[in-house]
């Protein structure tokens, strides 16, 4: 059950009413003004204490709002949402085109955008709205290179990309590694990029816990300068970089709120979450939130050791005043030995994917005002939550059913408050 703790004013704690015959001709103003501050304070006292009651183990329950069908075969994920216009961006899962769609579920306009002709990207993964008149996709390529459209479809322009070594890859069909904002007739792009260094300079290997102060995993772009701008998204106090432990590249998420400037900061491994403030290009006011769920109660592992073993963040979206940090439970390690010892391609097993069905499920931790407000451990609806709404709202593309669906459906859930 999630609960709200009004802070208001209470005449009954706080207010003091003085009568004459009490106070002004018996009192003396010192004692008035030490009575005064009493209360005050008891009053304080007890807001103070509403604010560290609320449990960050509480199972919060979300509800359906609304739902959005999509008359299309190809199965679709949600790029990106519009407020201003009620407008989806998605793209076809295994296919190349770019649909615009509106809040009913009407298709508004389509593009075949992935291919490589004068309008269209090589290979596009991401996408997002610039504003409510372009579209900017970015590029799976070795410089990660970003293309900003009309609402024609029609490439305007060709953004040099962040990367500087192609080292990593990492695809996810149910995230963006970028957000990009309109602002005073420029256009603004903060994101991640694993790609932001040279291998050949960088060897993790050498330097170890180093690593975390020497590579700069996000970006800032201004395109009033035609620059890109480095920042570092291994927070100061996450735990390995404090201690100088080297446990792996475990490369930060990270959610932007254009209204609000404020990014959230995820490493996959441990267990804290760091809020930022975005003011003049770069992320200040660390804040560190702890973070803690009944399935994650692991230290942080040995570099090693398997990753399946252990129950990693794969992703945190922000919704509203609220961020989503998305983890999926770890397999016990009897069960992961028992495949391994069948051989190498143990994964092309069709017991080892069921067993990953049965253990590896996603669990939620809900983040409120820099503090855990409670867990989620199941979804209202059957499905992954594909994206996060200013509104509060998430948006979960629905898992596929027994029948086979000739149409896409996503749910609108929200937040049960009481």
């Amino acid at each position: 059950m999630f609960i709200i703790y009004y802070l208001s004013y209470n005449p009954n704690i706080s207010r003091l009413t003085i009568k004459p015959s009490l106070f002004a001709m018996n009192k003396s103003p010192f004692l008035i003004l030490t009575a005064l501050f009493a209360i005050t304070l008891f009053s304080c006292s007890e807001k103070e204490a509403a604010l560290t009651t609320t449990d960050p183990l509480q199972e919060l329950q979300f509800e359906v709002v609304d739902s959005i069908m999509v008359d299309v075969l190809d199965e679709l994920i949600i790029l990106d949402y519009q407020e201003e216009l009620d407008q989806y961006m998605m793209r076809e899962k295994k296919g190349g085109n770019i649909l615009l769609v509106n809040g009913k579920g009407e298709i508004i306009e389509k593009a075949e955008l992935a291919g490589e002709g004068p309008n269209q990207v090589s290979m596009i993964w991401e996408g997002r709205f610039l504003g409510t008149d372009q579209l900017i996709f970015k590029e799976l390529s070795a410089n990660m290179d970003y293309h900003v459209f009309g609402r024609d479809f029609q490439k305007i322009e060709k953004i040099k990309g962040s990367a500087v070594g192609l080292n990593s890859i990492f695809i996810s069909f149910y995230r963006q590694t970028f957000t990009p904002w309109t602002e005073g007739g420029k256009n603004f792009i903060l994101g991640e990029e694993v790609n932001s260094y040279n291998p050949g300079e960088i060897d993790p290997e050498k330097i170890g816990g180093d690593f975390y102060n020497q590579v700069k995993t996000g970006f800032f772009y201004d395109s009033s300068q035609d620059s890109i701008t480095y920042l570092s998204l291994y927070p100061e106090d996450w735990v390995p970089r404090k201690t100088n432990r080297w446990i792996g590249q475990s490369f930060p998420y990270m959610s932007f709120d254009t209204k609000r400037k404020r990014a959230a900061v995820l490493p996959p491994i441990g267990d804290q979450l760091f809020l930022y403030d975005f003011e003049g290009g770069s992320l200040v006011h660390e804040k560190a939130i702890a973070l803690s769920h009944p399935d994650r109660n692991q230290e942080i592992p040995d570099v090693l050791r398997d990753y399946q073993l252990y129950p990693s963040f794969s992703d945190v979206k922000t919704f509203g005043e609220y961020q989503l940090v998305i983890f999926y439970t770890a397999i016990p390690e009897d069960v992961l030995n028992e495949f391994r010892a069948k051989g190498e391609s143990y994964q092309q097993d069709p017991a080892y994917r069921k067993a990953m069905s049965k253990y590896r499920v996603p669990r939620y931790i809900i983040v409120k005002d820099d503090q855990q407000v409670g867990i989620l451990n199941e979804l209202p609806v059957e499905g992954t939550v594909n994206l996060g709404l200013s509104d509060g709202s998430l948006i979960v593309k629905a898992a596929d059913g027994e029948v086979e669906r000739d149409y896409n459906l996503f749910y609108k859930i929200r937040l049960v408050e009481e």
